[in-house]
């Protein structure tokens, strides 16, 4: 199926985020259970995960419509992350629409997010509500490939 025609049918025939995939990558359990909660609130299908690595190495079979990850993770950060997607082998995951968030403003600034290939950037503790809002706009207006 055209990846581009699924997503867009996903976001215009229902409300919110009903049949949107989310690669969630949150090390921290209480900012991941708000995400969590507002996201399949929403009609998402959340995946969620503490570190990069493990998130990546799921990438392939969960197949997301979208990533969110935190940029200051244990081990490997969202750069390292958003990275390694961005150099995938299919054009799909190269595409694939990214926000960073991070609490850490004084060390990962939305310049930086944005450099590293990230999409959108978020800042935790002001913007969690508007999530929901940004996904659906990121969403309609990338240009997708299969």
């Amino acid at each position: 199926m055209n990846q581009t025609r699924n997503r867009e049918s996903k976001l215009n025939s229902r409300q919110g985020l009903a049949g949107i995939r989310i690669l969630l990558v949150e090390d921290e359990p209480d900012i991941a259970d708000l995400l969590i909660f507002i996201l399949e609130t929403a009609g998402a299908e959340v995946m969620a995960f503490t570190n990069a690595e493990t998130a990546f190495a799921i990438l392939e079979s969960f197949h997301p419509d979208i990533l969110v990850s935190n940029v200051k993770l244990p081990d490997y950060n969202g750069d390292w992350l958003i990275e390694k997607i961005r150099g995938h082998s299919s054009p799909y995951f190269r595409q694939l629409p990214a926000i960073a968030i991070t609490s850490y403003t004084r060390e990962f600034s939305e310049s930086k997010a944005l450099n590293a290939g990230f999409d959108r950037f978020l800042v935790k503790l002001e913007n969690l509500e508007s999530i929901e809002g940004v996904i659906v706009e990121l969403l309609s207006s990338r240009d997708y490939m299969d």
